[in-house]
């Protein structure tokens, strides 16, 4: 990373060159050759003759540093919400201590992760939340807290730095409780806001609460707030509530909020710069680039008690860990073969043939080994819903009748400015499992 006009531009070396993010959000891939460029802090601008146009995916294709690591601090938490994929609760048997948690934020550092997201369970309620934080940001890490909010008080928010922390309050009905609902989310939010924090929303969306979401958005859209919404998955808890799964007669209504959140979230994101939801959206952009998901390759899920997920849906199924990290260089460990990354979407093929979404112009996120456990316990098959494909089809045509230029929002996120129009290239035999 280097200083420039009082902010970072963080960049860090692979195998094809550098992915580079600014602070105004742009993120790009660039040749070898940007780099002395990069260590003089040059502008996007500056370094555009350099910006890659074919990338070469390699076998076990993954990034040699992860921009963004979350790290679960505690699995313990005072809700038990029915779609809970970490099935938070009762804290993990063995958890780090808080020295272990330091070491690994240093790590994390010293590698050039540009963001940590820290979670639970409820991530306030580790003794050493404030400390935590407060370590990330001294080390120069972008910083986003997912909590419930029922801890927020302005006592420890103005124990903690404003400046490059995103607090994202988890608002819908299944986290509704005697001690947490509308009011109590709404007002922890406004309170982050108005301490200076960058402020979000992480809902779910399911078959009780699709009527609302409109009422919901228009809340966040009036108060300054970005939504992230994820629909309703049977992992983890969620596995013993499959009823609140959607049904296809949601599938317009969904639709039209996702197309809303979109665009509010662009909106928002041109304002807050680079953050921990951007550089999530970017690593969805790259996913779609190299036609296999960012988990494992562009980010990874740290457990409470040190043991490594590719990402938070495989830890909800408990799957293709690459094992514990307690006591071991977190670089040693990203760098090593993982069985993840032998997957891409040639493995899904057979799976897809015939399917209604099985075209070009639709991003299917549902080629997804976790998702596919989950429905079909095996980790190739299809992990969409009737609702789920229904669902992609409506947004690709609202977004092609809005000539936003995409076929879907995931594929070019409409938050991610300055990225390349890269071509990818691979080797699929290397690829395939047997």
């Amino acid at each position: 990373m280097i200083a420039s006009e009082g902010a970072f531009v963080r960049y860090n070396q692979e195998y094809f060159g550098y992915i580079v993010g600014y602070p105004d959000g742009s993120i790009a891939l660039t040749k070898p050759s940007a780099g002395p460029l990069l260590a003089h802090g040059a502008s996007m601008e500056e370094i555009e003759p350099h910006l890659l146009t074919e990338l070469e995916v390699r076998e076990g294709f993954h990034l040699n540093t992860p921009p963004l690591v979350w790290l679960e601090l505690t699995r313990r938490c005072n809700l038990t919400c029915p779609h809970c994929y970490i099935e938070g609760g009762d804290a993990r048997q063995d958890e780090m201590p808080t020295s272990e948690f330091h070491r690994l934020i240093d790590e994390f550092a010293d590698m050039g992760v540009w963001a940590i997201a820290f979670t639970g369970g409820e991530p306030t309620l580790h003794p050493d939340f404030v400390e935590l934080v407060r370590h990330a940001r001294q080390r120069d890490l972008l910083v986003g807290v997912a909590t419930n909010g029922m801890f927020l008080t302005q006592e420890l928010l103005d124990s903690i730095p404003r400046d490059g922390v995103i607090i994202s309050v988890s608002l819908d009905n299944l986290h509704i409780s005697a001690q947490h609902d509308f009011a109590v989310a709404t007002k922890a939010i406004l309170r982050s806001q108005a301490s200076g924090f960058l402020t979000n929303i992480m809902t779910n969306s399911n078959r009780e609460n699709i009527h609302h979401l409109e009422d919901l958005m228009s809340w966040a859209e009036s108060n300054g707030v970005s939504v992230r919404s994820v629909p309703f998955s049977p992992l983890g808890r969620g596995k013993l509530h499959s009823y609140l799964q959607n049904t296809t007669a949601d599938a317009e209504l969904a639709a039209q909020f996702w197309i809303r959140e979109c665009e509010w979230e662009h909106e928002y994101h041109r304002k807050a710069g680079l953050c921990v939801g951007l550089i999530f959206n970017y690593g969805l952009t790259l996913g779609s680039m190299t036609r296999r998901c960012s988990s494992g390759r562009f980010l990874c899920y740290v457990c409470a008690d040190g043991v490594v997920y590719p990402c938070t849906m495989c830890a909800g199924e408990k799957i293709l860990s690459s094992g514990n990290v307690r006591g071991r260089s977190f670089a040693e460990f990203w760098r090593s073969d993982w069985e993840i990354r032998k997957f891409s979407w040639d493995n899904f093929e057979k799976t897809c043939e015939g399917c209604v979404v099985n075209d070009p112009k639709f991003h299917c996120s549902s080629r997804c080994p976790a998702l596919s456990h989950a429905r079909n316990n095996r980790y190739i098959g299809c992990g969409a819903s009737d609702f789920e494909k229904l669902t992609l089809i409506m947004r690709t045509a609202l977004v092609e009748r809005s000539d936003a230029g995409a076929s879907d929002g995931a594929t070019v996120e409409p938050s991610v400015t300055g990225s390349n129009n890269v071509t990818s290239t691979s080797n699929p035999q290397g690829m395939l499992l047997g």
